[in-house]
């Protein structure tokens, strides 16, 4: 028999009292987010990894946590009540944000409200089911023109296809959660992940000493130097909104006017961007990582001046977010493969094997593997009611699902803390440039690509990243003794109450100031930025009618490309030890490498002379030091400035702190 690997007996976290603070923190954050994101539009506080309300709840619990031990011992929490605290404020903040409810709430009105006679948006209306989206004109008009404050909100035209549409979200989310556990035991006991971010949490909540009114992270001078230099450099840039007469760092540094002339002007845009939480979590990633990232970011580059230099100028060439969507195919091909072993054990013990021991696991595996069925399941008869085809379902959310399953693998493996950091908005792209458009147009109606339109907010926006929140929950279990079923009921728990939580601030929101003026709106049919998405999808309906409607074979080609690079990658780092490229990092650069080259550079700089001079016992001693330098920017760019930022002042927007 298979030993356990906690043989002591497992604290439970999730308390009443973790409930009700977890529940007070969400409130907070919701308001919080809703003026800085939505009305003020001075920050996007839920867009960072961890989210800033999730950092900032972690903060007052580990400062007043040891005064109540000390005074008021009754009421003080323990490690695990805090890391549930902390795992479902970050899951429910990041549900009610921007790449999630924001996005999908314009779904169900913005298809009529903007609909006219000249766009013919009609033409593709006619196909959504009544439980689908909001039918009541009247209520649409006042959610984007506003109706003041004081006025009941309709909730009734609502209730309908928020209900549905949450049944859809619970559905998509709990098969991702039985695919955590499907992998779970291979890449944290197997593969041993270091998991950066799910540290960061459990460093700024780990005690040693009860007796100790600050925690031995706080009492370190490296990571009080680390937190300075943050703190100064936005400190710097802070004062510059104020006074734009006196210097500043800024968030980057163009590169681009130094390349003017053909064929070097090809690498443009190109800039290095100042990510302090970027370089403090890449210290605590494998080197390999880290060189891959900036290596393969030039390489890309020189892809672009040679074929510059030949004379090609092909409209987006090389077609990076392309290549990734190929890479992050490949690599999920890989880490099936990789895992066999493990799946074969769930799919064993789903069926009744006794040998195989997954009692502390969040879910057994029988569950898992049958839930993850169902789920999927679930999901493809949800879409076919509301009009989609079962193969475009399959489709899409196969997808949906590999890229935020090789997304959590990234998080776990490297840690870059980025919400964005997948091929966002390709995952339809992709069925559309292999197969054309026209091979989901059925029998001349466009009923399936009117509803596909409707889901493509889950592509855009950063679904795929709740995976990687529920991996990283369940690491955290480990470090402080919890059980990890708990903490999957607290998992599924935090995206009701985010759910919910996102859907009352923002709707409330919209008829007491329009949405038309919100989110940087300004007043005359502005909108949201998920208003402008749907808009986008239906104007691309409406060139379906006019196109041939032909695959987009280039693309689709640099599709391939990637896959088979990644799959290069991945063979040789199998047979070749001292390969230096990674596969993750090509996925990661061809996702998102712009914001990431620079951080990641200087963080391989600094690790490769630390490890070289001082060896790994310096490595672990300067941790605390990187990790307070990601600590200091989520203080001051986000707690700081987002509190200061939720008056209103267009001050705010001059340094507008994008975490994404």
């Amino acid at each position: 028999m298979p030993i356990k690997q906690f043989p002591e007996k497992l604290v439970s976290g999730l308390t009443i009292r973790a409930t009700v603070l977890s529940l007070i923190f969400i409130w907070i954050g919701n308001y919080w987010l809703t003026h800085t994101g939505l009305i003020t539009h001075s920050t996007q506080i839920g867009e960072s990894v961890p989210p800033i309300p999730a950092v900032a709840a972690l903060i007052c619990l580990v400062a007043v946590n040891p005064l109540l031990r000390r005074f008021a011992n009754f009421l003080s929490l323990s490690q695990a009540e805090i890391i549930v605290i902390y795992s479902t404020v970050a899951i429910a903040i990041s549900m009610s944000s921007i790449g999630m409810v924001r996005y999908f709430l314009p779904v169900l009105t913005a298809p009529f409200y903007y609909a006219s006679l000249e766009n013919e948006y009609a033409l593709f209306n006619q196909y959504l089911p009544d439980w689908f989206v909001i039918t009541n004109k009247q209520t649409i008009i006042d959610s984007y023109e506003g109706i003041g404050q004081g006025t009941l909100v309709p909730w009734g035209d609502w209730t309908v296809p928020l209900f549905f549409w949450t049944l859809m979200f619970i559905a998509l989310f709990w098969t991702m959660l039985c695919l955590v556990v499907i992998f779970r035991r291979q890449w944290v006991d197997q593969e041993r992940l270091v998991f950066p971010i799910a540290r960061f949490g459990l460093e700024i909540a780990r005690e040693e000493n009860s007796k100790l009114l600050v925690s031995p992270f706080f009492r370190n001078q490296y990571m009080w130097i680390g937190f300075g230099l943050a703190f100064f450099y936005n400190l710097l840039n802070i004062v510059h909104a104020f006074y734009p007469s006196l210097p500043s760092p800024g968030r980057s540094f163009n590169l681009g006017v130094l390349f003017t002339e053909r064929p070097w002007s090809a690498v443009r845009p190109i800039s290095f961007q100042f990510r302090p939480a970027i370089f403090g979590l890449a210290y605590l990633m494998p080197l390999d990582v880290n060189f891959s990232v900036w290596f393969l970011y030039f390489v890309l580059k020189f892809e672009a001046v040679v074929t510059s230099a030949l004379g090609y100028n092909l409209p987006g060439f090389p077609y990076v977010h392309d290549q990734s969507s190929g890479a992050f195919l490949a690599l999920t091909v890989a880490f099936f493969w990789v895992g066999k072993r493990q799946i074969k054990n769930v799919v064993f013990k789903a069926f009744g094997s006794p040998s195989i021991d997954d009692s502390n696991e969040p879910l057994s595996f029988r569950v898992a593997f049958f839930g993850a069925i169902s789920g999927l399941a679930f999901i493809c008869i949800w879409c076919v009611a509301a009009g989609m085809t079962v193969t475009t379902v399959l489709l899409f959310f196969g997808l949906i699902l590999a890229f935020a399953l090789v997304y959590t693998k990234i998080r776990a493996e490297a840690g870059a803390p980025m919400i964005w950091l997948f091929p966002y908005g390709e995952h339809k792209r992709v069925m559309l440039n292999a197969f054309g458009p026209k091979a989901f147009i059925h029998n001349s109606s466009f009923q399936n690509l009117s509803v596909f339109a409707s889901l493509t907010f889950l592509s855009r926006g950063y679904f795929p990243a709740f995976m990687a929140y529920q991996l990283e929950a369940i690491k955290l279990c480990d470090d402080v003794k919890m059980n990890r079923r708990a903490m999957a009921i607290a998992i599924m728990l935090a995206l009701v109450v985010g759910l919910s939580g996102g859907y009352w601030t923002h709707i409330t929101a919209f008829y007491e100031y329009g949405a038309n003026i919100l989110e940087g709106g300004d007043g005359i049919r502005g909108g949201t930025r998920g208003a402008s998405l749907i808009q986008q999808e239906y104007n691309i309906l409406r060139g379906y009618q006019v196109s041939k409607n032909s695959p987009d074979y280039a693309r689709t080609g640099a599709v391939g490309f990637g896959f088979i690079f990644t799959t290069l990658l991945a063979t040789f780092r199998r047979n070749f030890l001292q390969f230096p490229l990674h596969p993750l990092g090509f996925a990661m650069v061809t996702a998102y490498g712009d914001p990431l080259w620079g951080a990641f550079l200087a963080a391989w700089i600094f690790k490769l002379l630390i490890t070289r001079l001082g060896g790994f016992g310096l490595y672990r001693k300067l941790i605390p030091g990187f990790l307070g330098v990601a600590l200091g920017h989520f203080f001051t760019a986000g707690i700081l400035w987002g509190i200061l930022g939720t008056v209103g002042s267009e001050i705010f927007r001059g340094y507008g702190v994008w975490f994404g």
